[in-house]
């Protein structure tokens, strides 16, 4: 048994929808953690690639070691013992992995290590690199954080025991379970839970856009000195943008762990996991998460379909097709910056409140929306509107912490 197939002009769609839902949820995650950082509290992080490579190789390479500690132990007739890791990695997973789809239990353990093993990597390199980068100004605290992935990926090429050096390492793949059910269930599966993460992610994401916090990070990222000035530590609000920011960037690599089996340092290049997040939001619209997923989109659609047509490229083409898809992205890249910097869709100001309360605050003032305020000629009546239109709005915000900005 496997999925059905739907073959037009020579690709099947099936098998291809679900790779571009695998592709796209991905890389929409990050952008999304890319865009909380630069684009609602301009943090200008060109490294972004040292905190999904730091989940991933973790992620990794710790519930791989796991996985075959305990699946010896509990079946040392199918897995065995002692060995050593990296050497012996190919046999060892291979031997994990067919314990796995046979014990569900076992295989939700391993992932759940895995996931949080990646989250506190991201997590702590980001507060590593906060506190050297934090204080610096953009332009050097983009360099700082550019040089600083740079630095970890030379660092897992010659530091053989986390993924084997520039051999790479095989890592456990829980959706091989799925393949018990026929040809492609695997990816379908891995398909639903990257899409899963990427709107958690972009559910968080809205929260924070929409809350006193997200007014609060673009008054910092507008003006640090009036935020100061209001009490606000910029410092510390950076800080903890890049740790939580990194931490979710962290869960994106062991997801692209899962999805691909494994993991190695080459893997990771800057341009695939830093300056494509760096164009989508750029395309999107930075500070606007529906700006986001719309760049997201374009680029997943543009990447898919110049990889799917470029063999009908060739013979018209005096290069390589494979250069295509980078001077295609460049000159968009310079026609956006030209003519629509902000975006597909450009940044917009966010509700103090959501709009459901803000009809029942103007219904409590006895106003009506889109109706003319009423004048004064009664007596005193716009003045008592007005009084009353500002009493329920401070309870209202003060009942849901203080405006940021």
């Amino acid at each position: 048994m496997s999925l059905p197939h739907l073959i037009l002009f020579g690709i099947d769609w099936i098998s291809f929808g679900i790779n571009f839902a695998n592709f796209y949820a991905l890389y929409f995650a990050i952008s999304l953690t890319l865009n909380l950082e630069a684009g609602f509290t301009g943090i200008p992080n060109f490294g972004k690639v040292l905190f999904i490579a730091g989940g991933a190789a973790f992620a990794g390479s710790v519930s791989g070691r796991v996985a075959a500690y305990f699946c010896a132990l509990n079946a040392p007739t199918i897995c065995t013992k002692g060995g050593d890791f990296i050497t012996f990695n190919a046999d060892i997973i291979s031997q994990v992995n067919g314990y796995m789809t046979t014990n569900p239990i076992f295989t939700i353990e391993i992932v759940v290590l895995a996931l949080a093993t990646a989250a506190s990597v991201g997590a702590f390199l980001g507060f590593l690199v906060s506190y050297p980068a934090i204080r610096l100004r953009e332009d050097y605290l983009g360099m700082l954080l550019l040089a600083s992935a740079q630095f970890f990926q030379i660092f897992l090429r010659a530091y053989g025991p986390i993924v084997g050096g520039t051999q790479g390492i095989f890592a456990p793949d829980p959706f091989l379970y799925f393949s018990g059910l026929g040809i492609g269930y695997r990816d379908l599966a891995a398909a639903v839970a990257v899409s899963g993460f990427a709107v958690l992610v972009y559910l968080y994401a809205e929260r924070i856009a929409r809350s006193p916090l997200g007014r609060m990070l673009k008054a910092v990222r507008d003006n640090e000195d009036a935020s100061r000035a209001l009490g606000k530590n910029d410092v510390a609000i950076r800080r903890k943008v890049l740790i939580v920011a990194s931490a979710i960037a962290g869960l994106a690599g062991a997801f692209v762990t899962f999805y691909s089996g494994s993991v190695g340092a080459d893997t990771w290049d800057r341009f695939a996991w830093t300056f494509w997040p760096w164009l989508i939001i750029i395309i999107g619209g930075m500070g606007n998460n529906l700006g986001v997923a719309l760049g997201a989109l374009f680029f997943t659609l543009v990447t898919r379909g110049l990889q799917q047509a470029q063999p009908f490229f060739q013979p018209y083409l005096p290069f390589d097709p494979n250069w295509l898809t980078y001077l295609v992205f460049a000159t968009l890249l310079i026609l956006v910056l030209m003519t629509r910097p902000e975006g597909i869709l450009r940044e917009k100001p966010a509700p103090t409140l959501p709009q459901k309360t803000l009809r029942s605050i103007f219904a409590s003032a006895g106003l009506e929306p889109g109706v003319a305020f009423p004048s004064d000629k009664d007596g005193g009546r716009a003045k008592r509107a007005l009084s009353r239109l500002r009493t329920v709005l401070r309870r209202k915000t003060t009942s849901s912490g203080p405006p940021s900005n």
